[in-house]
């Protein structure tokens, strides 16, 4: 009665209680790759120093190569030079199309106007264009002399034009009463044609010092358009070579931006904080081709990544997702407990191993931080070996034994 007590029970056991399935994998920790950080230079250079060594760790910022300083440093003192020297000939220009007495420099050439370089650039820039504004000061000095001398010409016709006038209305006058003399008989005819004679001269004398008044006015107009044009010539030149200036100074700013970024990337820093890894072979005084990996940074806050080779039977019950116990083989059991993570990516295409002929899935089985926590004195390594069981469901103990017999009869039935 026992025995058949003990054997209905067991029966029942293998028919209703849940066993999980697994798909069983090995695999090696590593870091993710996810977060790794290649560590490039854009430009490349000559190697100064390098500051890490393989498997320091680093903080984010933190130095690890500094490159020579040489041809960049002199790179930019000639381009800074050619837009410092720009920025002078901007302002200048400007002063002189503006009519200005000085020249106003920009606040970022004067913050440096005690620096050798910049005070020998003002200097210049001040003596050219005091050397502009005097040549256009001497001609139209020279101008406003001959003005000045026209209107003392003027000034001086003026009294000779009203004594011809007076004398010719005195003469006017006389010749009024001759003529009524001469005709009464009273006058001789020569005394009349002397002094019409003499209206005669005076008219004409009047007429060549209203023209002179005319022709000397004529050139003092002349002569302030000339001013005017002296004047407005400079302003002219200045605003023409100003446009092709600042087409210039745009440039050469970009230039001097470009080599300030190629300056301040000579040292090469850590963008996060981590582990310095794969390390190349640089050496002080190698050159480092442009865009050449130099190191890697493998993060300290990255979740390690289990890479585990699935057979390519569970590959229909294996997705992302899944829950899987991981156990670190280096430790033994008692000590370090099952780790619980989860299946993060299946490869989409199957491997094979070139030694061995093995199909396999390329799975990665991630373990988060609180999985890590429970075992703080873990010490985890790149490379560890590391067995992992996914789970893929729940079956019953009679299920597991007899799935096989009905796998195997099935295909018997499909083969006959």
């Amino acid at each position: 009665m026992g025995l058949a007590a003990f054997v209905l029970l067991f029966g029942l056991w293998t028919v209703l209680a849940p066993l999980h399935s697994a798909a069983v994998a090995s695999g090696l920790l590593r870091a993710d790759q996810g977060g790794r950080k290649v560590i490039q230079h854009l430009e490349g250079g000559i190697i100064k120093r390098l500051l890490v060594r393989e498997g320091d760790s680093v903080a984010a910022g933190q130095a690890l190569v500094e490159l020579d300083s040489t041809a960049t440093a002199a790179e930019g003192a000639a381009l800074r030079g050619s837009y410092d020297a720009l920025l002078a000939q901007d302002a200048r220009l400007s002063a002189e199309r503006q009519g200005l007495d000085s020249v106003v420099y920009p606040d970022e050439l004067l913050a440096r106007r005690d620096e050798p370089q910049v005070k020998a650039i003002l200097g210049a820039s001040d003596r050219l264009f005091r050397a502009g504004l005097g040549s256009q000061g001497d001609q139209v000095r020279v101008l406003a002399q001959r003005i000045a001398q026209g209107r003392a010409e003027l000034v001086g016709t003026a009294p000779q034009l009203a004594a011809v006038a007076e004398q010719s209305r005195l003469i006017g006058e006389e010749l009024a009463g001759v003529e009524t003399l001469v005709g009464e008989r009273l006058e001789r005819r020569t005394r009349l044609l002397t002094l019409q004679r003499q209206q005669a001269d005076l008219a004409s004398q009047r007429e060549r010092l209203a023209t002179s008044r005319n022709k000397i006015a004529d050139t003092i107009g002349e002569l302030r358009a000339q001013v005017s044009l002296v004047r407005g010539q400079r302003t002219t030149e200045a605003a023409a070579e100003q446009r092709e200036v600042q087409a210039r100074l745009t440039e050469a700013r970009e230039k001097l931006k470009i080599s300030s970024d190629i300056a301040r990337r000579r040292i090469i820093s850590a963008p996060v904080a981590g582990i310095v890894t794969n390390l190349r072979l640089v050496t002080p005084g190698g050159v480092l081709p442009a865009g050449q990996p130099i190191l890697d940074i493998v993060p300290r806050d990255m979740p390690p990544v289990v890479i585990v080779r699935l057979h390519a039977n569970d590959i229909d019950v294996v997705h992302p997702g899944l829950r899987a116990e991981v156990r670190l083989t280096p430790y033994k059991t008692r000590s370090v407990p099952t780790l619980i993570g989860y299946v993060r990516q299946v490869s989409a295409d199957a491997s094979v191993d070139e030694k061995t002929g093995e199909v396999f899935y390329e799975t990665q089985v991630i373990l988060p931080p609180a999985a890590l926590r429970e075992v703080p004195s873990v010490r985890l390594v790149s490379g560890m070996p590391a067995e992992v069981f996914v789970q893929t469901g729940e079956r019953s103990l009679l299920q597991y034994f007899s799935q096989p017999l009905i796998d195997s009869f099935r295909r018997a039935f499909r083969e006959s």
